[in-house]
């Protein structure tokens, strides 16, 4: 161990000696249950190694009745450890290992440690010391029991190596193109081992192994070069001259662009056309086969040199075919392409749209947002493909879509015309007049209207709730008509609605969106308390993805058990954000288990313990920590300190 390492080992046998304080504060002195100690053995894989090489150590340290185990290895000069692993959560710094295990009784634990030492290039033969020394701290007075074990390794004088002598040969002797060569460089010898065979075919293209093969495009001569590497690195090549003849190719009748002339009404003729191409040297006269639904209908010799092509084409006769989709192929000797032909009846005569509208509210006030929908729209023989409103009655579109929102400055009549277009053409309208009435006097009682709570932060995939409150009655609520809006709904989406107050459910009517982005809830004969604040449900939210998205709130009718208006002066929606609150490497996000707001299972298995006192510890200043610092709040000051792991602790395990 180097002077640096022997400073940070004296600390860190201080921090030690702090965390046994610790761990004993965490609860009662328990009575010690046997004797403790410490124990370090270890194993090496090798004995005698050379300069350069490297050795494996083995450590196996066992403490009993004891805290904050930690583990040190003590190399030669120059000796380093190049990689290590252990069992159990620990820390690693410059070959000290240290375990964050301890109870107020000490605790029974045995790990493993592996780490591989590499001895320096100019390391002198002789006998060398590997020792690791172990300690733990006891849980009453935080004394340290130690136990240590040596290893000795002997480095002898390496051997004098001999270079390797490349040697291949290659079959068959005169290969011509596309034909596979194959090389065998068995005849390499070194006088330890050869560690690597490094093939250069000279086109361009390489390979390894002791034995491979190749296949030439080109014909040509190909200086082919094996080098060969012993496990010294020392290097040896051979060259060989591999002669590559040209290879005379057969016929080959490839089809290609392949048309079928389609749909066809039946009894028209469909025509069928493809690209005939020898692809090889040789001439060749093929048939050329037109098969409709596997039963071969038409044929024509054709003949070409090599390279050559030539287009055929078919005429089929669709009288005899059926009404739908048919297999149509075309086929040579060497290939063959398909396609799909298909006949249809005479097409029908169009039938026209219809166009149908409602709007909500029925009766809205200037301002007032109002929705138009033309779901009820249809077309008998196809489908409608765009939906025109005209709200001012000039003749001219003010909006397009299937459900479209508009508000009317000043009270009156207005018609409002929808236009629908099928994917003929053809066209449909409706009209409906919408009357616009002045809002009443706001001498009904004045209330203001919220969700609660007014933001929240939930688990992704898991869901939360939020009350509708009416903040102030005077009379009770008897009747109402609000829509609550999820402003993303990539994020959160409404899932459910569990209504108060409600005599009869034939009274009321809760239609939440298909992507769940909002629901709208009316009811009448609502009973709730008739002074004081009033609770009128609770909507169910679901977090979809991370992100955080708004909640509005839209109260169109609020009424007291007596039918008189309330004068709702203001709404006041929510927030909700998404997270997944991973933490560190757990395979599960953390789980609020009781409810309470404060995420306690951080490795989300479905129980609280050190582990995962451990876990949040670690990654402490981590991502989930560091952005959604409110979920591990367990002490409620408002952020997110060591003080709340130690609450944690604290609070699901005392």
């Amino acid at each position: 161990m180097n002077e640096t390492a022997r400073r940070r080992f004296r600390k860190t046998m201080a921090a030690l000696v702090a965390l046994g304080l610790v761990l004993s504060v965490l609860g009662p002195v328990g009575t010690v249950a046997a004797q403790p100690s410490v124990s370090v053995t270890q194993s090496v894989d090798s004995t005698t190694i050379a300069p350069g090489e490297t050795v494996t150590i083995t450590t196996e340290f066992t403490v009993s009745e004891l805290n904050a185990p930690q583990l040190s290895a003590t190399t030669p000069d120059g000796w380093e450890i190049e990689s290590q692993s252990a069992t159990g959560p620990v820390a690693y710094n410059d070959g000290t290992w240290t375990w964050l295990a301890g109870d107020d009784d000490g605790v029974n634990v045995s790990y493993t440690v592996e780490y591989t030492v590499s001895v320096p290039d100019d390391a002198d033969p002789g006998e060398y010391t590997i020792s690791a020394d172990g300690s733990a701290l006891s849980p009453s007075d935080s004394s340290a029991t130690s136990d240590s074990a040596t290893t000795t390794v002997t480095v002898a004088e390496p051997d004098e190596n001999e270079p390797p002598t490349a040697s291949f040969t290659s079959s068959p002797d005169s290969p011509e193109t596309g034909e596979q060569v194959s090389f065998d460089a068995s005849a390499s010898t070194d006088d330890s081992a050869i560690t690597s065979y490094e093939w250069d075919f000279d086109d361009g293209t390489t390979a390894t192994g002791a034995s491979a093969t190749h296949t030439y495009d080109s014909a040509g001569d190909y200086d082919v070069t094996l080098t060969v590497t012993d496990d010294d690195g020392e290097t040896d090549t051979a060259t060989q001259t591999v002669s590559v003849g040209e290879a005379a190719s057969p016929a080959s009748f490839q089809l290609s662009a392949l048309d079928v002339e389609s749909p066809v009404t039946q009894g028209d003729t469909a025509t069928v056309t493809a690209t005939v191409e020898n692809v090889g040297d040789e001439s060749a006269t093929q048939t050329v086969a037109l098969e409709i639904d596997g039963t071969e209908t038409d044929s024509q010799d054709v003949t070409l040199d090599g390279g050559a092509s030539q287009q055929v084409s078919f005429d089929v006769d669709t009288t005899d075919l059926s009404t739908g989709d048919h297999d149509v192929t075309v086929s040579t000797e060497d290939d063959s392409a398909s396609d799909t032909l298909a006949v249809s009846e005479e097409p029908p005569e169009n039938l026209n749209p219809s166009a149908a509208l409602d709007s909500s509210p029925s009766a809205p006030e200037p301002g007032e947002t109002v929705t138009f929908d033309a779901s009820a729209s249809n077309d008998p023989d196809g489908a409608i493909t765009s939906y025109e409103w005209d709200f001012d009655g000039d003749g001219t579109a003010d909006a397009t879509g299937e459900q479209v929102t508009t508000s009317f400055d000043s009270a009156g009549d207005y018609d409002v015309t929808l236009t629908v277009t099928d994917d003929d053409g053809e066209t449909d309208t409706a009209t409906q007049t919408v009357s616009v009435s002045e809002a009443p006097d706001g001498d009904g009682p004045a209330t203001t209207v919220s969700l609660s709570p007014e933001s929240d932060l939930v688990a992704v995939d898991q869901s939360t709730e939020y009350d509708v409150v009416v903040d102030d009655t005077d009379g009770g609520v008897g009747a109402y008509e609000l829509t609550i809006t999820v402003e993303d709904p990539s994020v959160a989406s409404i899932t459910g609605v569990d209504l108060a107050g409600v005599s009869d459910e034939e009274l009321t009517d809760v239609q939440i969106a298909d992507d769940g982005s909002s629901v709208t809830i009316e009811a009448v004969l609502v009973d709730t308390e008739d002074d004081g604040s009033a609770t009128l449900g609770t909507v169910t939210v679901q977090a979809n993805a991370e992100g955080t998205s708004d909640l509005s709130l839209n109260v169109s009718d609020l009424g007291t058990e007596a039918g008189e208006s309330y004068d709702v002066t203001g709404t006041n929606g929510a927030s909700l954000t998404a997270s997944t609150l991973v933490v560190g490497n757990s395979e599960n996000p953390a789980q609020d288990l009781d409810g309470d707001g404060d995420y306690e299972d951080i490795n989300g298995d479905g129980t609280v313990d050190l582990l995962d006192v451990q876990t949040l510890f670690a990654d402490r200043d981590g991502p989930a920590a560091s952005n959604s610092p409110e979920a591990f709040d367990y002490n409620g000051d408002g952020e997110f300190t060591l003080s709340d792991i130690q609450a944690l602790f604290a609070q699901e395990m005392a």
